[in-house]
């Protein structure tokens, strides 16, 4: 597998290495570790490095720039080649988004690895600008770390049976997870409460009844669906266990995690009602920014 990891010196970034740490990875993993000194484009190609410097200033200027970023690459290099993994590193310039994406689709990238903080964000938003452009648009699956934990124990997976989940179980299972990890499988069902409200009869006895008969039905087959996954989980050796959700999926997921607290949450990119030219579904974008646990998207990638 072919991982990106992001990062621009913050403590994100440093639970972003801490997450890569905990997941054990196989020796065959290939990590790029890249950083991005900012510079962004004005109107007529200006940007704020040829205003402040120019010539040989300019060229000292970019130097120390590019040294400094290659120094803050230094720790993480040693932790990570440490646990035997292949590393390489990589200093680029632009717009940080912009080029982790080109980066990521260049080197046929499997997994960007993000701080869902950078260095400048404020504390009062629960994503960052450049990890929340990431998740959206990245080429490729994208993790985004929240938290840096020492051991990776329970992964909390949510499914609804669409072929973007079967993909999180693939990927899941190619990454690998460490063999300690409990998987846990949820699958979030919706209220019927309003289409009770709704239904054209006066008999609510009768309307009780068919939404009784509805859920028990909607319960059998996420069941169905969940013990599929649960069976190539256990396969491999993982321990799992089912849950059953009702409400808004996303808000439903994000409670239940709380619960459980999971070192991370995998669910796909899209669900069942996903368009395909929406580049991410509204519970996959719901669950990444207001949850506060890590959480791991996967698509498939664009090659």
């Amino acid at each position: 597998m072919k991982i990106m990891l992001a990062l621009d010196g913050s403590e994100y970034s440093e639970m972003s290495v801490k997450m890569l740490k905990a997941l054990r990875l196989p020796s065959t993993t290939e990590v790029t570790i890249m950083t991005v000194v900012p510079e962004i484009t004005f109107l007529g190609g200006i940007t704020l490095d040829s205003l402040i410097a120019k010539g040989s200033n300019r060229d000292k200027a970019r130097k120390e720039q590019d040294n400094k970023a290659s120094t803050m690459l230094k720790e993480p290099v040693e932790t990570l080649r440490g646990n035997g993994l292949k590393v390489e590193t990589l200093v680029c310039r632009g717009r940080p988004e912009e080029q982790i994406m080109k980066k990521a689709s260049e080197t046929k990238a499997d997994l960007v690895v993000i701080g869902a903080k950078g260095t400048n964000n404020s504390p009062r938003f629960p994503l960052g600008s450049i990890a929340h452009k990431v998740m959206k648009y990245a080429p490729c699956s994208v993790m985004l770390v929240k938290e840096g934990p020492r051991y990776l124990r329970r992964v909390f997976f949510a499914t609804d049976g669409s072929k973007y989940s079967d993909r999180v179980t693939r990927f899941l299972l190619e990454l690998p997870l460490p063999k300690q990890s409990q998987v846990t499988i949820v699958s979030a069902l919706e209220s019927h409460l309003a289409t009770l409200m709704k239904m054209p009869t006066l008999d609510l006895e009768t309307n009780r009844q068919i939404l009784a008969e509805l859920q028990e039905t909607e319960e059998k087959a996420a069941r169905e669906l969940m013990n599929k996954t649960r069976k190539s989980f256990e396969e491999k050796g993982y321990k799992s266990s089912l849950w059953v959700l009702r409400g808004g999926p996303a808000e439903s997921i994000i409670s239940a995690a709380n619960e459980l607290n999971p070192e991370l949450i995998a669910l796909g990119a899209k669900g069942l009602t996903g368009i395909e030219a929406l580049m991410l579904g509204s519970v996959a974008q719901r669950v990444a920014r207001f949850s506060r646990h890590s959480v791991l998207i996967v698509r498939p990638p664009k090659r």
